[in-house]
């Protein structure tokens, strides 16, 4: 991830506040935080996920690509209540902020683990992702 694209998602992150509102979707922006920090744990091997079976990441793709609700990892749903506990709005945003900064600084050989829907990913791809997952959940909130 380049610097001037962790720039801009920390300035939009920089932008939500503890009153903003989803414009879709049912999480709060405290979870939506948490649910973005924990896709960031799990790409750096500190929240493990399993690969979810009876998945066919075909459909995931285009379920995404017509805009609607990608169904969320075992282990990562805010909403189901087995993603990480929110605890305050500035911790939970200062938080994500750190696994972003610290995701751009990997190296290439770091060894990534398995997106739960798509099997292995390298940086690139993990990037990509996290972009659009972020990107995502980020215009969910407005910023």
């Amino acid at each position: 991830m380049k610097q001037e694209q962790v720039t801009t998602l920390i300035d939009r992150i920089d932008n939500l506040s503890v009153d903003s509102k989803a414009k879709f979707g049912i999480m709060n922006v405290n979870q939506m935080l948490c649910h973005c920090t924990d896709q960031l744990r799990h790409t750096l091997g500190l929240r493990i996920v399993d690969k979810q079976v009876n998945v066919n990441p075909t459909e995931i793709k285009n379920i995404a690509k017509a805009g609607r609700t990608v169904p969320t990892p075992k282990g990562l749903g805010q909403v189901e209540g087995d993603g990480t506990k929110p605890i305050d709005f500035i911790s939970d945003r200062e938080t994500l902020k750190r696994h972003i900064i610290e995701f751009s600084q990997l190296n290439d050989n770091f060894n990534f683990f398995s997106h739960p829907y798509f099997g292995d990913f390298d940086k690139l791809k993990w990037t990509n992702f996290t972009i659009y997952h972020l990107n995502h959940h980020l215009e969910q909130f407005g910023v």
